[in-house]
């Protein structure tokens, strides 16, 4: 990566864009609640708000850094797009702001979700690297903490949900899309939540068993590599006795050959 992009990515945070945009989905989904969504009303105007700020700093230190060579136009990842996405995003959650609770109102409902699905995109692109080179305790750990948030999530948006540990069980039954069906959404607000729960699930549980199978792999990997390794010292060891003996040998018959060579004395 040129330095000039490398610059600028070491100056910007990714956090708080993150953040905002995590903020925003219990908007999202408190708007679809029977009760006023005033907290989701302010939600959206600081998320969009936070999202719009973060665009304009990326903006501003891009036009700092100069215009870029032809070649290197599109170097910062595929940040151009992004970048409108991220206008995009802020001025859709300030319009969620003002738009009619989805409860009430099925247009907003559908802009709420398609806003949420360009968000889910966005949050995936900027926790990417969180993801990649990650140990198996840190994806489990990840794994744990998604599996909580998602089961307080069905607890607070399902009327048929009455305790802490049945929304944990929802949360993981559907995030292993198992489907036991003794505690199923009963309400529009938890089957939406429970499609994402579904997606996060087939993402987290895909990367925990594919780390699994790693440490597996590399095991018999390693040993597979100790194996060839004991084989080439026993082979490098044989070379080194054959090539001791072959020296001693060429030494004693050097030792022999000026005796043998000598002329025989007269009379």
């Amino acid at each position: 990566m040129p330095r000039r992009f490398g610059r600028f990515d070491a100056a910007h945070s990714p956090w708080p864009m993150l953040i905002a945009l995590t903020a925003s989905v219990p908007a999202f989904y408190d708007s679809m609640m029977p009760t006023p969504a005033t907290w989701a009303t302010w939600m959206y105007l600081l998320s969009g708000t936070v999202v719009l700020v973060s665009a304009w700093r990326v903006r501003q230190a891009l036009r700092k850094l100069g215009p870029a060579p032809d070649d290197q136009s599109h170097t910062w990842g595929h940040h151009p797009m992004e970048l409108r996405l991220d206008w995009f995003l802020g001025a859709a959650l300030l319009l969620n702001a003002v738009l009619p609770q989805s409860n009430e109102s099925e247009p907003a409902l559908i802009w709420r979700l398609a806003i949420a699905v360009l968000m889910l995109y966005r949050l995936l692109k900027i926790s990417k690297p969180l993801f990649t080179e990650t140990g198996l305790a840190r994806l489990l750990g990840m794994g744990a903490t998604v599996i909580g948030l998602c089961g307080i999530g069905f607890y607070w948006l399902d009327p048929g949900v009455t305790s802490l540990h049945e929304g944990l069980w929802l949360a993981f039954s559907t995030a292993a899309t198992v489907g036991y069906g003794d505690v199923v959404p009963s309400s529009t607000a938890s089957r939406v939540f429970s499609v994402f729960v579904v997606l996060l699930g087939y993402g987290l549980l895909s990367l925990v068993t594919a780390s699994i199978a790693a440490m597996f792999v590399g095991t018999q990997e390693r040993k597979v590599e100790r194996d060839i390794l004991r084989d080439m010292h026993a082979q490098i060891r044989s070379l080194r006795q054959e090539i001791t003996g072959l020296r001693e040998e060429i030494r004693a018959l050097r030792a022999e050959s000026p005796a043998s060579s000598d002329p025989p004395s007269g009379p």
